[in-house]
C-alpha cells in the first residue's frame, strides 16, 4: 500500500486506487439501481449530479439550510475485487467524518449480496448529522459492480424522518443484467 495504513485504515477509493481499479458510473449495461420515492421526497434530474444513480430530496423538511438527502451511486469496477476485502474498508469512509460516532454497524449480506453497512452521527458546519450506508458488491453477467447508497438527515429529524430512512434503505433494489 502507498500511503502506510492498515488494510482496514483505507476506505473504500483509497483500496480501489491502490489496486489500479475504478468504479465507472453506468446505467447502460443491464444494470439498473433504485430506491423507492416516498411521499414528501423527490427526485433530482438526472443529469445533475453525474456520478449518482439517483439523488432524492426532501424539500419539505429542510432546516437550517440543509435538507435530507438520499444519494445512489453504482459504477462498474474495471478489475476484480474480492468483496469482502473491499467492504472491511466501507466503515472507514463514514468514520472519517468530523466526531463521526457509530450506533449500528453490519457486514450481513443484503439480498444475498455482500454488502457493509454503518449508521451514526457526525457534525458538518453549523448541522449536527445521522447518515446511514450501504455498500454493496454485485457479480453480473458483465462483471463486478460497487452500489452505495447514503441517506443523510439532521440528528433532530430522528424521530420524524426515521421511518422513511429504514425505507429508503430497505427498498433499494439491484437488478443485474
Amino acid at each position: 500500500m502507498s500511503d502506510g495504513q492498515a488494510p482496514t485504515e483505507q476506505t473504500v477509493a483509497e483500496y480501489l486506487t491502490d489496486h489500479g481499479i475504478e468504479c465507472v458510473p453506468t446505467d447502460d449495461d443491464g444494470a439498473a439501481v433504485s430506491v423507492p420515492i416516498l411521499p414528501g421526497w423527490s427526485e433530482m434530474p438526472a443529469g445533475e449530479y453525474p456520478e449518482a444513480a439517483q439523488v432524492l430530496v426532501c424539500r419539505g423538511s429542510t432546516t437550517d439550510g440543509f435538507t435530507p438527502n438520499a444519494v445512489l451511486a453504482h459504477g462498474k469496477l474495471t478489475g476484480a475485487v474480492e468483496a469482502r476485502e473491499l467492504l472491511a474498508r466501507a466503515f472507514t469512509d463514514s468514520r472519517r467524518l468530523p466526531g463521526w460516532q457509530d450506533f449500528e454497524v453490519s457486514a450481513t449480506d443484503f439480498h444475498g449480496r455482500p454488502s457493509a453497512f454503518i449508521r451514526g452521527v457526525y457534525a458538518v458546519e453549523v448541522w449536527n448529522l445521522a447518515a446511514t450506508t450501504r455498500y454493496i458488491v454485485t457479480d453480473g453477467v458483465q462483471g463486478q459492480y460497487l452500489t452505495q447508497l447514503t441517506v443523510t438527515t439532521l440528528t433532530s429529524q430522528d424521530g420524524d424522518l426515521d421511518t422513511d430512512v429504514a425505507v429508503l434503505n430497505l427498498g433499494l433494489e439491484i437488478t443485474q443484467g
